[in-house]
């Protein structure tokens, strides 16, 4: 089986041919939409009419009342698992047409993907951490035929048939939903800060009963500045290494996260955040997958006399540690990251 990585050239070249400006000409209406450029863009992914898919599947709505899904796909002959809501090609997406297709799903508990499209654009829901009855108001993945990268080619790889894996598929949109709900939620606390945040701050400081003097005090202290004084200390809490005596400095604490900030803007990797981490040596830190030593995407040396980045046998000086200084080297470690972390 071909890896996401060949998929995604694979794709890439199939893109280039596929003259769909033409086939938007076509494309008068939903019907023509559907026949001239979602179904090519099902089948650059490996599926086919007499198999995999069908137009105006019904749906009971309760009571004789039936609505029609303008395209359903079905994997091994099992019920639909993707619902499509085709629109006519120069429409612009919005909210009513991602009712329709959430109110489909509503009556399709089989499905576990929805799709909306306008042949050009193609955003995929599917339900959230939190809620498994309704399809999420965000889609988890955007692909774009007028404006794709590679990166967003592998992605889109998830779906070919020789890759689809229903859990697989759940899993990622799981991940990005919940990371989501999880930044926005932490800044919500943050700032403004909460009553619960406030009151936690005060139990720590020693504090019994919390008046309204000082909830107002501790709410004028929790800003910017005293947020980012803590997140530095934060940092050297986290590079304490009791098991080895060995001590992660802020740093190459700083170093570490510029570059799984970088990992986290390439869309096929922000899924896989989880398994980079580091591992620090007298001398050195290593960037690694897995908590395997050996599964390296950069090895970082950084101290009074010597601040470098090496990838193998490649080794390049830094001005600084910065974002600005150590995304000059992105593509290598983003190239390193595919390697260990998809290949």
């Amino acid at each position: 089986m071909a890896s996401l990585k060949q998929i995604g050239s694979l794709l890439e070249r199939s893109f280039e041919k596929w003259d769909y400006q033409k086939a938007i000409k076509f494309s008068g209406n939903e019907s023509e939409t559907r026949d001239y450029l979602i179904e090519p863009f099902f089948e650059q992914l490996g599926y086919n009419k007499m198999e995999h898919y069908s137009h105006e599947f019904s749906l009971s709505f309760g009571k004789g009342k039936v609505k029609k899904v303008d395209m359903v796909i079905s994997i091994n002959g099992k019920k639909p698992i993707m619902l499509i809501e085709c629109k006519k090609a120069g429409v612009k997406l919005n909210k009513n047409h991602y009712n329709q297709l959430a109110e489909y799903f509503k009556h399709h508990k089989e499905s576990k993907i929805g799709v909306l499209t306008n042949g050009v654009q193609y955003e995929f829901y599917s339900v959230k951490w939190n809620d498994e009855k309704n399809l999420s108001k965000t889609p988890f993945l955007i692909f774009d035929l007028e404006d794709f990268t590679r990166a967003d080619l592998e992605d889109i790889a998830h779906f070919h048939i020789q890759h689809f894996e229903v859990n697989n598929i759940l899993s990622i949109s799981d991940e990005k939903y919940f990371l989501e709900d999880f930044d926005k939620a932490l800044v919500n606390t943050l700032y403004p800060a909460s009553n619960e945040f406030r009151r936690l701050v005060y139990q720590n400081m020693g504090g019994v009963r919390m008046t309204e003097k000082i909830s107002d005090r501790i709410f004028k202290l929790i800003n910017s500045i005293s947020l980012q004084d803590a997140i530095e200390k934060v940092k050297v809490l986290e590079g304490k290494s009791s098991s080895k005596g060995v001590y992660t400095t802020s740093l190459e604490l700083k170093a570490f996260q510029i570059i799984k900030t970088i990992l986290a803007l390439t869309s096929k990797l922000k899924n896989q955040l989880n398994r980079v981490s580091y591992k620090d040596y007298k001398g050195h830190l290593k960037i690694i997958v897995d908590n395997m030593p050996s599964k390296e995407i950069c090895n970082l040396v950084l101290n009074e006399k010597t601040q470098k980045i090496q990838f193998n046998n490649d080794s390049y000086e830094l001005a600084k540690v910065s974002a600005e200084e150590i995304a000059k080297h992105k593509k290598r470690i983003v190239e390193e990251a595919i390697i260990q972390l998809l290949d």
